[in-house]
């Protein structure tokens, strides 16, 4: 697909300004809208998530409607439109795998609490008042909902929910700040492509005149809708099912592939939407996520059938172990050489945040270079000293911070070379500090700072700062007024994080949190406090046979990247290996094959105009699941209110 063209502007006259009334206010409602149905579908529907992946349907959904119905009548420009949609996409990151868990973490110490677990003996004395839910009515309630005639004690919240939003602004603002410093080395010199942005830059593409009844140019090309038909159709029919459990459904998922009883299984599942955007990336680095997904899938049948054993699985990284932290050592390669290759940039900004240097233009950026680098500072000092204050020592809260700064920048690396919507930590930076370090000479006061840390770096299935890199690479597409596209950035991260904490916290009390499942009750409320209990008991030294994988997988990560650079057309993208292994995405490796495969044929036989003509079938797959997704989620908020079914991907 090609990409849109820049807005043109000219002193005589300059392009409007994206920030205006409608776009900030549609944002703001957006955002709002994106948190609380992102928890009202999860915790009260039990329907199909919204705020599932990477790009979610809380997002697009939206824009989709928005686009076709609103931007004529209200005359939104392009840059409008852009400023809408990542107000809402940033928005989508927060309601439950991000805010949700926080308070989940932070309210289950004392309410979750028995004999049995053996919190109590291990983190009261330590754990730092101001950071939990105190016990109580309050935190009772909560959990357990309101009596009648009760009102909710929002002050019990208030210190907790202050403290905690105190760490999302610091995080935020790491990850906004080191977007910035970053967005010129990765759209403008090293060009990614960022394929999750193909469908949305579809659907903002200005109409030409006389184009066709929509407003949006590539659903006027009958190819689209015929992608659109086949993904959206498939859901319709389903919906069908809802209403008469005995109405046959068209299956989605297939007979596993499996080489032995020591080999995981391979899924064979048809997501028309992985399939789409896996035509939009590159053939080498396709072909390498299925096949090193599969060659690993070997490494780790042989593991088993010789009986080695690594040590046990780890929460919210990629498992079998000896897997996540092979994956972890890829992405540390990946993140040190991609920092390595914007050596030359990063002096850049260094020498204009810094120095000054009136050479080094930032006039196209959202904030300017010094404002990112000495942000990026404060913030990553505030996060550093909070881990102290939480009783965190030194040494591992370094270490720590650093595993986080992999992990996080490691996964917006992948995300904006693979299009890859859904893929979460290969290994949280948690186990990642106590493989390095040990946890036999860890104080008490540590490790309750480490539980308490998987309140905002834990489950990464949504996070924002792929979602502000899709952003940067959106703005670049809208020329003039870059400085005021913070405005929208900022508005969204605000009203994201107060309309998550209010909505959250007001149905627990309304329907009782403990009704909300897993992620308050559950094995993922236990896991941080039990896994604390678990390593005080059983303490360890420095883990030398996960730091071996470690270390291999960094080595076989770097030696790709040199056989890539010494021979152009090696076929194997060192990506590949990083992200291949990495939960969820080798459960999706057959659409991806499928992508790869139908691309192949695509460009062999038509070549580079075959696979333009070709690129709204594929728009019109994504788009139609999104779509016919959010229909069915409004199917069960009208019909199957707390008894939701789930669309395949979306659940």
């Amino acid at each position: 697909m090609s990409q849109p063209n820049p807005v043109e502007t000219s002193d005589s006259a300059p392009a409007p300004s994206p920030i205006t009334f409608w776009s900030i206010t549609i944002g703001a409602v957006l955002t709002v809208m994106a948190t609380v149905a992102g928890s009202y579908a999860r915790f009260i529907l039990h329907t199909t998530r919204l705020d599932q992946n990477h790009l979610s349907v809380a997002a697009v959904f939206p824009l989709v409607l928005i686009t076709l119905l609103l931007a004529r009548p209200l005359r939104l420009s392009r840059g409008e439109l852009v400023v809408i949609f990542t107000m809402s996409l940033i928005g989508a990151t927060m309601p439950t795998y991000f805010i949700g868990k926080m308070i989940a973490n932070f309210a289950a110490p004392y309410y979750l609490s028995s004999p049995e677990n053996q919190w109590r003996d291990f983190f009261v004395p330590e754990l730092p008042g101001y950071a939990v839910v105190p016990e109580g009515t309050a935190l009772q309630w909560f959990f357990e909902g309101l009596p009648t005639g009760s009102s909710i004690p929002w002050l019990a919240w208030g210190t907790p929910v202050f403290w905690w939003v105190t760490v999302i602004a610091a995080f935020y603002g790491c990850c906004l700040f080191l977007m910035v410093m970053l967005r010129r080395q990765w759209v403008e010199n090293e060009r990614i492509d960022y394929p999750l942005m193909e469908m949305p830059l579809a659907i903002l593409e200005e109409p030409e005149p006389g184009s066709g009844p929509f407003r949006v140019p590539i659903m006027n090309r009958p190819v689209f809708w015929f992608g659109f038909g086949i993904s959206s159709f498939v859901i319709l029919w389903n919906i069908i099912s809802y209403f008469n459990p005995t109405f046959p459904t068209i299956p989605w998922r297939f007979n596993d592939i499996k080489f032995g009883p020591e080999f995981p299984s391979i899924g064979t599942p048809i997501y028309w939407m992985v399939i789409g955007f896996g035509y939009f990336i590159n053939l080498d680095i396709s072909f390498s996520l299925w096949v090193f997904s599969l060659l690993t899938n070997i490494e780790v049948g042989m593991y088993n059938r010789v009986g080695l054993d690594i040590g046990g699985d780890e929460e919210y990284s990629t498992g079998p172990l000896v897997m996540g932290v092979q994956s972890m050592g890829a992405f540390t390669t990946v993140v040190t050489a991609s920092l390595w290759m914007a050596r030359t940039h990063l002096k850049d900004v260094w020498r204009k945040a810094v120095h000054r240097d009136a050479r080094v233009d930032d006039s196209d950026e959202i904030v300017s270079y010094r404002t990112a680098l000495f942000g990026f500072v404060v913030c990553a000092t505030y996060l550093f000293v909070w881990h102290i204050g939480t009783g965190m020592e030194v040494v591992y809260t370094a270490v720590f911070l650093v595993g986080a700064l992999i992990m996080y920048l490691g996964i917006t690396r992948v995300i904006a070379e693979t299009g890859l919507i859904s893929i979460r930590a290969p290994l949280m930076p948690q186990p990642f500090a106590m493989f390095i370090l040990g946890s036999d000479l860890l104080t008490r006061e540590t490790m309750v700072s480490i539980a308490l840390s998987y309140s905002w770096c834990s489950d990464t299935k949504t996070t924002i700062m792929p979602a502000l890199a899709h952003s940067s690479k959106l703005f670049t597409t809208v020329k003039g007024h870059q400085r005021r596209l913070i405005i929208g950035v900022v508005t969204a991260m605000a009203v994201g994080v107060v309309a998550s904490f209010a909505y959250t916290i007001y149905m627990g009390y309304l329907h009782g949190a403990a009704n909300y499942g897993g992620i308050f009750t559950g094995g993922l409320a236990r896991y941080p406090w039990d896994n604390l209990v678990k390593k005080v008991k059983d303490p360890f030294p420095t883990k030398w046979g996960p730091l071996g994988f470690m270390s291999a997988g960094a080595l076989i990560t770097a030696g790709l990247m040199a056989l890539r650079y010494r021979f152009p057309a090696w076929p194997l993208h060192p990506i590949g290996f990083a992200a291949g292994p990495v939960y969820p995405v080798n459960r999706v490796v057959f659409p991806i094959f499928l992508a790869w495969a139908v691309k192949s044929v695509i460009l062999r036989i038509g070549g580079v105009r075959g696979y333009r003509q070709a690129g709204p079938f594929f728009i019109g797959l994504i788009l139609g699941h999104f779509v016919g997704a959010g229909i069915s989620f409004i199917v069960d908020m009208i019909w199957f209110h707390g008894n939701g079914h789930s669309i395949p991907f979306s659940d």
